[in-house]
């Protein structure tokens, strides 16, 4: 199967260790972050994170489902945006929404 790089994007509670708990779905299926940004949102208590990672479809796919069954994870997306080849890239983002199982408070 091919590599695809992609980006996943999250809203959190801003909790203790919520970090490490994403961290080690993500090392337990073999996943790098390779690009990771995190921030607090407008509503307190609340924290967004940009995640980059490469990986097979069904990989992604399987970690995503994982990272939504964490408690702190209010919703999850997930965008396949670039195909691996080489240094080229050849393909436009596509938003799919994976999960929205809590809304925020």
């Amino acid at each position: 199967m091919n590599e695809n790089i992609y980006f996943i994007t999250m809203n959190t509670e801003n909790t203790l260790c919520v970090l490490q708990r994403i961290s080690s779905v993500l090392s337990r299926n073999r996943i790098n972050i390779e690009q990771l940004t995190v921030f607090e949102t407008a509503n307190k208590g609340i924290s967004h994170f940009n995640l980059v990672v490469h990986g097979t479809q069904d990989k992604i796919e399987k970690i995503v489902k994982k990272l939504a069954n964490v408690i702190e994870v209010i919703d999850i997306n997930i965008t396949n945006c670039l195909p691996l080849q080489g240094s080229v890239i050849s393909d436009v983002p596509q938003n799919v929404k994976i999960a929205n199982h809590r809304k925020a408070a």
